[in-house]
């Protein structure tokens, strides 16, 4: 049994569950303790990378992709784990890396992309072209993940018809709108780790790295949320299974309007410990 589920349950599982599984105990099981095996004092002991080869087994049986980015992934910690526990001393880790200070030039464009973001609520008729809300989908995809999890699933709004449906009055009509929602499968009769505290978290930090990808490229954003009645209707207009929750979204197009920017107190008023 690996983990929560028996290879019998793995076997009849839905792939995308699995996979998720997979990650998150390659992170749990593995991955940690490979490291300190690498870069601290551990040993490797005889069962390092035993769950996570089961439950791989299970997906070689079922003839699953082995190329996808986070299969692959695996298989370089399955690789690395085969060669520590084999007695190999690894001085260097292949495509790893470690935190670098940005060169002034760098550090100034983070600046500017971090303090000059603002919500836009009103947009111009212009269309957001397809390739930049694949850029925003993908940076979000970027972004910290609880347990490896990858819990993030999308829906993008891009008609009149699914627009004006779900529009916030609130707003001008907005030109493109990004729905996020989680996968709560994972999370099922888990007490650790919390499930609705990662679960947000892993929303909120997608959704800031979309509103800051959205505004790199030009794009007017505004984060923003649903009424009870507006998730029920979106569960129904797109059919979703019980386990996907429909969490928030961000409104996208090109500013119709100049917003004046609310300043920020400086972070010597919110600390708390000094």
């Amino acid at each position: 049994m690996a983990a929560r589920y028996t290879v019998e349950e793995m076997m009849e599982m839905d792939p995308m569950l699995l996979r998720m599984h997979l990650r998150e105990r390659v992170h749990h099981t593995l991955e940690h303790q490979l490291y300190l095996v690498i870069y601290g004092e551990r040993s490797a002991g005889s069962r390092l990378g035993n769950t996570a080869r089961q439950i791989l087994d299970v997906w070689e049986k079922r003839g699953l992709p082995r190329d996808l980015p986070d299969i692959k992934w695996v298989y370089q910690l399955m690789d690395l784990c085969e060669r520590v526990k084999n007695g190999e001393k690894v001085e260097e880790v292949e495509g790893a890396f470690s935190p670098k200070r940005f060169s002034a030039e760098e550090l100034e464009t983070v600046t500017k992309l971090i303090k000059t973001r603002r919500s836009c609520r009103q947009f111009t008729d212009e269309p957001v072209p397809e390739e930049l809300i694949e850029k925003i989908l993908e940076a979000a995809m970027w972004a910290p993940s609880g347990c490896n999890l990858e819990i993030i699933r999308f829906i993008v709004m891009d008609t009149d018809e699914e627009l004006e449906r779900f529009h916030n009055l609130e707003f001008g009509l907005e030109k493109a709108k990004i729905v996020v929602c989680i996968d709560r499968r994972p999370y099922d009769d888990v007490e650790f780790p919390p499930p609705a505290k990662n679960a947000l978290l892993d929303v909120g930090a997608a959704m800031q790295n979309m509103a800051l990808t959205a505004h790199s490229l030009g794009l007017a954003s505004c984060w923003s949320t649903f009424s009870d009645q507006q998730l029920a209707d979106i569960h129904e207009y797109y059919d979703l299974p019980d386990y996907i929750e429909v969490v928030t979204y961000l409104s996208l197009g090109y500013a119709a309007e100049k917003v004046l920017p609310p300043l920020r107190m400086d972070f010597r008023d919110a600390l708390l410990n000094k």
